[in-house]
C-alpha cells in the first residue's frame, strides 16, 4: 500500500513538472510559428493556470485511488474538460493542452503501476 502510494505520488509530480515544460515549449513553438499570443475572451496565461491546476489537482486523485477503470475514466474526463473550457476562444491551444493533459496523465497511471510492482517485488 505504501509502496503505491509513494510510487504513485512521485509519478504523477514527475509529470505535473514535465507538463510545465511542455506547456513551455508549447507556447514557445506557437510564438516561433503564429506570433505573439493574442489575448481574446479568456486570458492565456489565466487559462493555462487554470488548467494546470486541474491537471495537478486530477493526478493527486489519481495517485491516491485504488488500481481500476476509474484511473482511465477520469484521464479522458479531465482531456474532454479541458477542451470544452478552452475550445471556444482558443482552438489549436485547446487541442495541445486537453491531447497534452490525457496523455501525461494517462503515463503517470501506467509508470505509477509499473513502479509499485517493481518496488513490491
Amino acid at each position: 500500500m505504501k509502496n503505491r502510494l509513494m510510487a504513485g505520488l512521485g509519478a504523477h509530480a514527475l509529470g505535473c513538472v514535465v507538463f510545465i515544460v511542455l506547456s513551455w515549449l508549447g507556447f514557445f513553438l506557437y510564438t516561433q510559428l503564429f506570433g505573439s499570443l493574442g489575448s481574446r475572451g479568456v486570458a492565456g496565461g489565466l487559462a493555462l493556470l487554470l488548467v494546470f491546476y486541474v491537471y495537478a489537482g486530477t493526478n493527486l486523485l489519481l495517485a491516491l485511488l485504488p488500481p481500476g477503470r476509474w484511473k482511465a475514466v477520469l484521464c479522458a474526463l479531465l482531456g474532454v474538460a479541458v477542451l470544452a473550457y478552452l475550445l471556444p476562444q482558443h482552438p489549436l491551444r485547446a487541442i495541445y493542452f486537453s491531447v497534452l493533459s490525457g496523455t501525461l496523465s494517462w503515463l503517470a497511471v501506467l509508470a505509477s503501476a509499473r513502479l509499485a510492482e517493481r518496488l513490491r517485488g
